[in-house]
């Protein structure tokens, strides 16, 4: 064989193993087959569409968040699929064809541009789940035409539904009166822990309507506790200047340590509180209670703390140096592994249980309990920060102790104590399957598996346009650069969006109950559709032009919304930027 001749032939091999190489790795569209995804791998499909037609793809993911990639027969990149932000439930592909043509779909995991260096790499190594495709439907142009009629008149029923049973809002200001909120009266009737949510942490409209919806239940429905994502040590003082006129309102809100929550809005609640324990007997007075637990606003507890060890003795028998391990809770900076300091606090707590007797002979046993509520507190928030722990538990560690201490504040007040509770729509939500912060199991779906479905009722917040306050951040190769809080533009919702729907209803403010006793296939079908709806935390940047947005099923989340179709910024007060200046000098 001639030099020519096998080169010819080893080219001829190469080809054609290359080739067959390339369709062993396209796959065909089967429907109800589990297929494993880990790390960055990419599932590749071809199919053939032609002009008119429409496409349609649904991806059952488990364990990994699906993205899709439609690229033409030249590889060129046409629309990207990512629709669904959890790890779980169905990522839909669908799209007209315009072009008769090859289509080739790429499946892989989501992995966000915002990850970089060792965080990505460890992102990716951690993807171990799978998908099973549970329709692959190709439609002709009229069968799609007639899928866009019935699909009109599902929006139009949902439309319709909100528009009749929704009630309108009057007012977000407090004493405004309460004719439109008596509706709520039967439906809240035997409800022990109303959870207020909000769409952000710097909404000015809806921590207002929060505040008037405070007013309602304690004047109407007998509430007399309220409780907030935030410091339970650090809002003592705030509860000591509503019940006992203690101090002043502004020193009391800084002493807890969110600046988030340092706005003329709270204040102005606040103040409110204050003078309506003023007019009442003490059974009636409403107190002020910090559900969370984090590393901020913990100094009360570490001044208590140190203080009873000083009274009580020399304690020679304690390993632990109390003012440094304290110290070193102040000044964490990462918290990939806090377990050195969590084993430290735990020989603190066996040291303090293990001497009960001798240190309640020396103090008292009021002054013992309340030392070791403070140390819990403590552990709680350290447990909840460090992220190695986080990812071992399986759950949300945050969540389940701020349900935890809703139930511990509801049992000390006894069997007839209601607690309104403010926090984020993603904590407030009553579905264990859904994901806040990275874990599962929110705070809402702990309180129903303590307090059952019946006895604790979230609403949900929704807004369709306006303004947010957050705090700005930049990128500086992988870590985020924090600045001052800046006032953030809310997009409209797009059509189909759970805000989108609220807004077609011609009502600046509603309320509706999700749910009634009959509603239409159409409104259970969107209660229980995973639906994109505006939501933002405490941070945003000014280099993203749209708005944040957050996947929920609302049927599973929420009891009831709460509507407000444009909103903005809440006000900071001087302390809460001296608060983020400060921030902002200590680097973090």
């Amino acid at each position: 064989m001639t030099t020519l001749k096998l080169f010819f032939c080893l080219l001829f091999i190469s080809v054609l193993q290359n080739t067959l190489y390339s369709q062993a790795l396209i796959r065909a569209f089967e429907e109800n087959k589990e297929i494993k995804l880990k790390g960055n791998e990419t599932h590749t499909y071809e199919v053939l569409l032609k002009k008119g037609d429409f496409f349609q793809l649904h991806l059952k993911q488990k364990n990994v968040n699906l993205q899709v990639l439609l690229l033409s027969s030249q590889k060129d990149t046409l629309q990207g699929f990512l629709s669904n932000f959890r790890k779980d439930g169905l990522e839909i592909v669908e799209f007209p064809v315009k072009k008769s043509d090859t289509y080739i779909f790429q499946i892989s995991p989501y992995i966000s541009r915002w990850l970089k260096g060792t965080d990505r790499d460890n992102f990716i190594k951690n993807i171990n789940g799978s998908y099973a495709i549970e329709k692959f439907k190709i439609l002709s142009q009229k069968q799609y035409e007639t899928l866009l009629e019935f699909r009109q008149k599902q929006k139009d029923s949902v439309v319709s539904w909100i528009q009749k049973k929704s009630i309108t809002i009057n007012s977000v200001i407090a004493e405004t009166g309460f004719e439109d909120l008596n509706h709520l009266k039967p439906i809240l009737k035997h409800i022990q822990v109303v959870g207020m949510g909000e769409t952000s942490h710097g909404t000015k409209e809806i921590f207002q309507m929060k505040h008037r919806m405070l007013e309602f239940l304690v004047k109407e429905m007998g509430f007399t506790l309220f409780g907030i994502e935030a410091s339970h040590v650090g809002c003592r003082p705030i509860n000591d200047y509503v019940l006992h006129g203690k101090g002043n309102s502004r020193d009391a809100l800084s002493a807890q340590g969110f600046w988030i929550w340092n706005t003329e809005e709270v204040i102005e609640m606040i103040e409110w509180m204050h003078n309506y324990n003023k007019t009442v007997p003490n059974t009636k007075k409403i107190k002020f209670i910090g559900i969370d637990t984090q590393t901020i606003g913990l100094d009360n507890a570490y001044d208590r703390i140190n203080k009873y060890l000083k009274k009580t003795g020399e304690h020679s028998m304690l390993e632990v140096d109390v003012d440094s391990l304290f110290n070193s809770i102040k000044s964490i900076k990462d918290r990939s592994d806090l377990s050195k300091r969590r084993q430290k606090l735990y020989n603190l707590l066996s040291y303090l249980i293990a001497n009960e007797i001798n240190l309640i002979h020396i103090s008292s046993k009021q002054e013992y309990y309340n030392i070791i509520l403070d140390l819990k507190k403590i552990i709680q928030g350290v447990e909840a920060g460090d992220r190695k722990l986080g990812k071992r538990s399986g759950y949300n560690i945050r969540d389940e102790y701020m349900a935890q201490t809703v139930m511990e504040t509801l049992e000390k007040e006894g069997s007839n104590a209601k607690m309104m509770l403010w926090a984020h729509n993603s904590h407030i939500n009553k579905d264990p399957s859904s994901y806040t912060n990275g874990s599962q199991k929110p705070l809402g779906s702990a309180l129903k598996r303590y307090l059952g479905d019946k006895k604790y009722y979230a609403i949900g917040f929704a807004t369709y346009q306006g303004t947010f306050q957050a705090r700005s951040y930049t990128k500086n190769k992988n870590t985020n650069v924090y600045a001052k809080a800046g006032s953030f533009k809310i997009y409209p919702g797009e059509e189909g969006h759970f805000d989108w729907y609220f807004a077609q209803s011609k009502k600046d403010r509603l309320y509706i109950h999700l749910k009634q006793l009959i509603n239409p296939n159409a409104v259970q079908s969107f209660l229980n559709k995973n639906l994109k709806m505006h939501s933002a935390g405490a941070t945003w940047t000014f280099d993203r032009s749209d708005s944040p947005i957050f996947n929920i099923i609302p049927g599973k989340q929420f009891d009831g919304i709460i509507f407000i179709k444009e909103t903005s910024a809440a006000i900071l007060t001087p302390a809460g930027k001296k608060e983020l200046e400060k921030r902002i000098k200590e680097g973090r």
